[in-house]
């Protein structure tokens, strides 16, 4: 029995010193599905003020068009139209390094991470503007209404965002003159999960541009409608272009 009992104290010792090896049940790396996990409760995040502005459309007593009108009034959509534009096309860019990486062009990686920051910082400028442009109108502003408050939220929220998605993607590119990154699947994890995340940030934006713009002011988009939807159709393409004429990403 003593023998036994210092067999079993032994054990005990040993696990505390090696821990058992740890089984994944997924081929996924850890950090690619801690990024898909980050992702997740970022779509929880979003959802919880669209559905306040849900609620204050289907069940609110404000008057939804007077400040959409006002929006109107002070940001042209033709404005807010090329600034989407603008950040839709860097989902393009930043498709294609990641082709590039996993070509192993260092060139294309560096060209497109550029264009990438480039255009995200671009879009960024023009929210700073937007954000002058209706606080600095007396009537409007973040505690004018619940209308504003959530506009304010959502539209700050996304570009704090963006921010962090630049410093990240300015991090990459110093990476890449540095060398970082490969062709083999170990060595770019961090790439595509940055990657996975600017592709989500640009498509938040889809439903904050269709839902606090685009509503109450569809009239008054007037042609910039056909430049939005016909700038959409030609990213679309271009995303998969790649893969059309067979120069997209090889698999590993």
């Amino acid at each position: 029995m003593a023998s036994h009992a210092a067999t079993a104290t032994d054990l005990h010792h040993h696990d505390d010193e090696h821990p058992p090896e740890v089984i994944w049940s997924s081929k996924t790396p850890i950090n690619l599905m801690g990024m898909l996990f980050f992702i997740g409760s970022e779509i929880a995040l979003f959802g919880s003020f669209f559905m306040s502005y849900f609620f204050l459309r289907i069940a609110g007593e404000a008057d939804y068009s007077s400040w959409a009108q006002q929006i109107g009034d002070i940001l042209p959509m033709s404005v807010v139209t090329f600034n989407s534009l603008i950040l839709f096309s860097s989902s393009v860019t930043i498709h294609y390094a990641e082709i590039s990486l996993l070509r192993g062009s260092r060139f294309g990686m560096k060209l497109w991470l550029g264009l990438t920051i480039l255009l995200g910082s671009v879009f960024l400028g023009i929210q700073v503007y937007e954000y002058y442009a209706l606080v600095a109108h007396d009537s409007l502003g973040p505690s004018t209404s619940a209308y504003s408050s959530v506009f304010f939220s959502l539209t700050g929220i996304h570009g704090s965002h963006v921010l962090v998605g630049l410093i990240l993607l300015s991090v990459m590119l110093l990476r890449t003159f540095r060398g970082h990154y490969g062709t083999a699947a170990h060595q770019h994890v961090g790439f595509r999960t940055m990657s996975i995340y600017w592709h989500f940030v640009d498509v938040v934006w889809i439903f904050v541009f269709g839902l606090l713009y685009v509503p109450g002011n569809w009239d008054r988009w007037g042609s910039d409608k056909w430049i939005f939807f016909g700038g959409a159709a030609v990213i679309i393409l271009l995303l998969n272009l790649p893969r059309l004429i067979g120069k997209g990403a090889p698999k590993h």
